[in-house]
């Protein structure tokens, strides 16, 4: 507790005031922290009027997004855009960034801290420094799939674990062997659109098991298997999640 006291009071002593009369402002980062949400900003107005401010906005002065020295919000968008509105002072502390990869770890440790970041933020964030951000991020607009089966088909994992899920928000995850996993992407969607969506977990089943069973059956063939399934759909209604069944189906799809 003395620890998170003496954090507290270094805060407070680092901390200055930006003013109406201020000659500059600060920044936000597009494309890298989320977006601002105008109900967001309407809530932080009114608890602050409430209960006044209770935390600065964090800031870096940083050069390597424009080239140019700049004042960029860090964290504390909404909260920054809470005070204009209330025609308040903006409290603000100035941390230091060393690079772009410095910059998105920071902004993602921060965001763990309060108001968690999904997935997708992470996505988004890491797309500024990472290519293959940029393909999953156009990959999940183009594709009807949770981003746990679309990730873990893009990079090859053996399934959509708590591992993959680390290497996506810590910026070390990898597309491989793209061009095969679109193809089984596409494959995917042509089976959902005749085994009709349930739940969540079932879906997220379904697909693993298919994904599975269509990268080992040496004699995979995925017209004949579509033609099929369409045949056999009504028996997929009452699958669970028994293992080894829907691989015992698609088998049998198979084989007739």
């Amino acid at each position: 507790m003395k620890a998170k006291n003496e954090n507290y009071k270094n805060i407070l002593k680092q901390t200055k005031w930006l003013g109406d009369n201020a000659k500059s402002t600060f920044a936000y980062l597009a494309g890298i922290n989320r977006p601002i949400y105008p109900a967001q900003v309407t809530k932080l107005a009114d608890s602050i009027n409430k209960m006044g401010v209770i935390r600065p906005v964090i800031i870096a002065d940083i050069d390597f997004i424009t080239g140019k020295k700049t004042k960029y919000i860090i964290d504390g968008q909404h909260l920054f855009n809470a005070l204009i509105r209330n025609g308040m002072d903006i409290p603000y502390v100035t941390i230091t960034i060393k690079d772009k990869k410095d910059l998105v770890e920071t902004i993602a440790k921060l965001n763990a801290s309060s108001k968690n970041w999904a997935l997708v933020d992470y996505i988004l964030a890491w797309g500024s420094l990472v290519p293959d951000y940029i393909k999953l991020n156009h990959y999940y607009q183009v594709y009807d799939f949770d981003l746990g089966i679309l990730s873990s088909v893009l990079s090859d994992a053996a399934s959509d674990n708590g591992s993959l899920t680390t290497k996506i928000k810590n910026g070390t995850f990898k597309i491989v062997n793209e061009e095969e996993n679109i193809k089984i992407l596409n494959q995917l969607t042509d089976v959902l659109k005749i085994i009709p969506r349930t739940n969540r977990m079932e879906t997220r089943y379904m697909c693993r098991e298919y994904i599975r069973f269509c990268k080992n059956y040496s004699k995979y063939n995925h017209q004949k298997f579509i033609k099929t399934l369409a045949l056999h759909k009504d028996e997929f209604k009452l699958v669970t999640q028994e293992e080894g069944k829907l691989k015992e189906l698609f088998i049998n799809i198979c084989l007739n």
